[in-house]
């Protein structure tokens, strides 16, 4: 009776760990480096990356951060002045309007090696 349960227990097993590493696995895409018009002037949060990590705006233009991890992330300017958010958790945004032209270095505080770039022309 024993033998009998044996491969369907294992069945149910293998299911129930491959449904969870399905879905607690994260999905992997690749940044990209120009503003996409779909999605304006949004930067996504994801993957320990911003996306697109190369954005360019005009004068004026807001910028939106939104992190879509389910861990932390900070916008720190790479100089320290321009951008500077709180930690934001999972789902949290951080929103900046850029007044004057030139390059915006940012990075996240929190994993030094995230890092991004806003042209304002």
């Amino acid at each position: 009776m024993k033998k009998n349960l044996t491969l369907p227990i294992v069945i149910v097993v293998l299911l129930i760990v491959g449904a969870g590493v399905y879905f607690l696995l994260p999905k992997y895409s690749q940044p990209s480096q120009t503003n996409n018009p779909a999605t304006g002037n949004n930067i996504e949060i994801s993957n320990f990356a911003f996306s697109p990590s190369d954005l360019v705006v005009k004068v004026g233009d807001t910028v939106t951060w939104t992190n879509k991890d389910i861990v932390p992330h900070t916008i720190t300017s790479d100089s320290g002045t321009e951008l500077k958010s709180d930690s934001l958790g999972s789902g949290g945004s951080y929103s900046h309007t850029f007044n004057q032209a030139g390059t915006f270095s940012y990075h996240c505080s929190i994993h030094t090696s995230m890092k991004g770039k806003v042209t304002v022309q």
